[in-house]
């Protein structure tokens, strides 16, 4: 309908820009962060089939790690995209899974820093606004006018 005729105009999504740097960087680190945690659950499966000793186990970790490396890879699509929750899956990899790496010997702790510092990338006051731009809520309540 025309306007002023009482009914609301159609909702159109937020344009389609590129994402800003920061976020572009935090996507390239967290891709290399995916391939990272499936290196270390390759080498964690590779470990079970040649020593006898804990098998199950490292079987086990090694497919948790790539289950979370095609989980990141796959948020990383999404994050380019501007979606929030991305974000919030990326993050709560990286702390769930960073932390306790810190505490597993040499070769982890470095995956556990990538892991953190691709985290606090997302995190940043450039980052936060991007996604501020690109939530719907806030792009509403931004057109309304006062009364």
């Amino acid at each position: 309908m025309g306007l002023g005729s009482g009914t609301p105009a159609p909702r159109t999504p937020p344009p389609r820009t590129r994402p800003p740097g920061i976020i572009r960087a935090a996507a390239a680190a967290w891709l290399v962060a995916a391939v990272l945690v499936a290196v270390a659950g390759i080498s964690f499966i590779v470990s079970a089939r040649t020593q006898h000793q804990d098998s199950a186990a490292l079987t086990m970790m090694g497919a948790l790690a790539l289950v979370l490396a095609a989980l990141s890879a796959y948020s990383v699509l999404r994050l380019r995209a501007g979606k929030r929750s991305a974000r919030e899956t990326l993050s709560s990899i990286g702390v769930i899974a960073g932390f306790p790496l810190l505490f597993r010997g040499p070769a982890l702790v470095a995956v556990g820093l990538v892991l953190l510092a691709c985290t606090a990338l997302l995190w940043l006051p450039q980052s936060s606004r991007y996604f501020q731009l690109r939530d719907p809520k806030k792009r509403a309540a931004k057109g309304r006018r006062p009364r």
